[in-house]
């Protein structure tokens, strides 16, 4: 009997032994995230082009107001009964012309804000998987060359309650998130535009997350 529970000790030892040496690390994904400055540069582009997007509306629905106010005009003078018949006959016939321009470009107004509002959302969406590719890559680099079997995001939320995946970790489990944005940023353009001497080109990146 005491055999039979040497034997099963050794077998159970490899397991124990592997776990008890296991080296784990954490990261706050979204500090890394934010820090990065690709992250920023995609920001500003966004927001650049939000603003694009916001003066062709802004001027669509000025053209729209203008259009109103024209067809307001051309029905009080479609009614003003100081006016001939004739005179206010024309003036009926040009109110079903401009109202049928107002319908058109009502149309017009409510497809653009949808194409635009496409088009930043896809873009939004895009540069931010760019942008978590490049820190996976960036730690999984970084991870097996320092030892690391397990990186841990200490940021994630759980998608049932949306509470912390991690509610606790000790500290003696070394945070490698200082590590990782100065690797994401080692290749950030200098002051002035300026890229880094040897420094790789960088991806587009996306706009927050």
């Amino acid at each position: 009997m005491n055999k039979l529970l040497l034997v099963f000790l050794f077998v159970l030892a490899p397991v124990t032994l592997a776990s008890a040496d296991l080296k784990i690390a954490v990261i706050d994904l979204n500090k890394a995230f934010d820090a990065y400055y690709v992250t920023k540069e995609a920001q500003a582009k966004l927001k650049e082009k939000q603003d694009t997007y916001q003066k062709e509306i802004d001027g669509l629905k000025a053209d729209y107001q203008r259009t109103g106010e024209e067809a307001d005009a051309l029905k009080r003078a479609a009614d003003d009964p100081t006016l001939s018949a004739q005179a206010r006959q024309d003036k009926a016939t040009a109110l079903k012309e401009k109202a049928q321009d107002l319908s058109t470009m009502g149309s017009k107004l409510e497809e653009t804000i949808t194409e635009r509002k496409g088009e930043l959302q896809d873009e939004l969406i895009r540069r931010h998987k760019e942008i978590l590719d490049d820190i996976t890559k960036i730690v999984t680099n970084y991870s097996g060359p320092q030892g690391y079997d397990l990186v841990i995001d200490k940021s994630a939320l759980s998608a049932a309650s949306g509470v912390s995946v991690v509610l606790y970790n000790s500290s003696k489990l070394t945070d490698i998130t200082p590590d990782v944005i100065t690797l994401l940023n080692k290749t950030a353009p200098a002051p002035g535009g300026a890229i880094p001497s040897g420094a790789a080109s960088t991806p587009a990146a996306p706009a927050g997350h």
